[in-house]
């Protein structure tokens, strides 16, 4: 190569770099940053899952045979022949579930079981991230900025797993893995696992302008025989204008005895 030659390859890297940094600067200018701002979905508003339409008790209409009903992660996961022999195995010790029916106390939930919990979340979208806030203080961070999983030397697995995404219309599209297999899939399904090579796809689009709508295919290669289809839908809490953060174990009053959690009454005022 000659010294010609060398010097426009220099000059054209050089202007290369140069339109490379006009364009993120102006992607960061306060007017291309409120074009995309203007372009995102408005989600926002209070939503609670159409599976827990609880009354002033706190608890489905139907009580647990509604409940177990409307959810879905409950129902048994379409697994391939292998999985399913020992999801078979697992299911028929009765008594491990009754155990685990009589301790149950989730104050937190893994993914994809906090799309479907009772908890109530907001959505808030900004043009790198979208976060899904629920009232038991967990977050759901959604990268939208471009980026991808990190590398495998980076990442490790997570109870809510690792999310990016990227808005197709006006539907955000979610890519999930790295969740941690720990735990079943949802509180009463506790021989639902699935491995570490668990993928889930999520659509969320406004169905109309008081629900939300969120359509879940799960992969995984290792225990499922073909890909499970679940959509989640939310309704928008009209009754309340802010979402007020609780503690799940204040003022605890369901201790474990004998097994069992029981309900222990608050102690009288102290009379004088």
């Amino acid at each position: 190569m000659s010294a010609n030659d060398a010097l426009r390859l220099v000059l054209a890297a050089a202007l290369c770099a140069a339109a490379w940094m006009g364009v993120a600067s102006a992607a960061s200018s306060p007017q291309e940053r409120a074009r995309a701002f203007a372009r995102l979905p408005n989600f926002t508003g209070i939503w609670q899952s159409e599976a827990w339409p609880l009354d002033v008790s706190g608890r489905p209409k139907g009580n647990e045979d509604e409940l177990r009903r409307l959810l879905q992660l409950i129902q048994p996961p379409p697994y391939n022949t292998e999985w399913q022999a020992k999801f078979a195995a697992a299911s028929a010790d009765t008594a491990e579930r009754a155990r685990r029916d009589a301790t149950l106390r989730a104050c937190t939930r893994n993914f994809p079981a906090i799309m479907e919990a009772p908890y109530m979340f907001e959505v808030v979208s900004i043009p790198e991230e979208t976060a899904l806030i629920f009232e038991n203080d967990q977050v759901r961070h959604i990268r939208t900025a471009g980026h991808d999983h990190p590398p495998a030397d980076e990442l490790w697995p997570t109870r809510l797993g690792d999310s990016v995404g990227h808005w197709e219309g006006d539907t955000l599209v979610v890519d999930t893995i790295a969740r941690a297999t720990t735990e079943p899939l949802a509180p009463r399904a506790w021989f639902s696992v699935l491995s570490e090579q668990a993928h889930f796809i999520e659509r969320l689009r406004l169905t109309n302008p008081n629900e939300l709508e969120d359509q879940l295919i799960i992969e995984d290669p290792l225990a499922l025989a073909h890909p499970w289809h679940i959509t989640f839908k939310y309704s928008r809490v009209t009754q309340l204008d802010r979402m007020v953060p609780y503690d799940c174990i204040e003022n605890e009053r369901n201790p474990e005895v004998g097994g069992k959690l029981i309900v222990t009454p608050s102690s009288p005022p102290a009379t004088h």
